[in-house]
């Protein structure tokens, strides 16, 4: 009964600071019918601004935000553009809408800072290929990366690499993007590619390739960080479930 009551007086506390300070009023909603983790998420994101300098607390405070609030970092981004046009404001608008997904919007963005900088400019040449493959523009992606610069960067190749397969993927074209895929796959971190190298060899009906495959992220997946597992969730859900199916 004690923790019932204190339960609804930290909601009215919280809600009565909403109102006062002017907070989002979308809290109220997360408040009211999520008793202690609306709270909780509060008391993190909005009434412990002093410990911002815990990296830990910054990352939770973020991640609750987005999720009480998704379109919150469009909307700061947005404003910093209308207040100062940059290249750099270009870019994190971008960079807020393909975390959303709006693929499109973020390449417009993308084309704007690449015509406001002063050079030729890799990370932005980057950023709308991958906007463009997100968009399901496979022509477009592949033109963008075929106009950056020359890079001594292993990681970048490997990068660039990783996204010609993806492109080639949504073009229907699986054995140029398994052939990339087996250069870059004991270089790329994480086990992206591996997932995708299986998803490949099971439409080509090599269904032994793929479970040695699958069978490989089961065991490195098993020594891998909860945390790192839970951040590809729907990945690494889907190399288990189709590992049970081959059999």
């Amino acid at each position: 009964m004690h923790w019932f009551v204190i339960s609804i007086a930290l909601q009215l506390l919280c809600i009565v600071h909403v109102f006062r300070t002017g907070r989002n009023t979308a809290w109220i909603m997360a408040i009211a019918f999520l008793p202690m983790v609306g709270v909780l998420a509060y008391l993190i994101v909005e009434i412990l601004p002093g410990m911002s300098g815990d990296r830990r607390v910054r990352q939770a405070r973020v991640k609750i935000a987005d999720t009480i609030d998704p379109e919150r970092r469009v909307r700061d981004a947005q404003a910093a553009v209308d207040f100062s046009d940059t290249v750099g404001n270009r870019m994190e608008y971008g960079d807020a809408l393909m975390a959303r997904e709006r693929y499109g919007q973020a390449l417009d963005q993308f084309h704007v800072a690449e015509r406001k900088s002063p050079h030729v400019d890799k990370a932005i040449g980057m950023r709308i290929a991958e906007a463009a493959y997100g968009a399901g523009l496979a022509s477009e992606a592949l033109e963008a990366l075929d106009k950056l610069p020359e890079t001594t960067s292993q990681s970048d190749r490997d990068r660039r690499d990783l996204l010609r397969g993806k492109v080639a993927e949504i073009d229907g074209q699986p054995a140029d993007a398994l052939a990339l895929y087996r250069m870059i796959v004991e270089r790329v971190p994480g086990d992206e590619v591996r997932c995708r190298m299986a998803a490949i060899l099971i439409g080509q009906g090599d269904k032994a390739g793929a479970r040695a495959l699958l069978q490989d992220v089961e065991r490195r997946m098993r020594r891998m960080p909860p945390a790192t597992v839970k951040a590809d969730s729907d990945m690494y859900d889907w190399a288990k479930r189709t590992l049970a199916e081959l059999g």
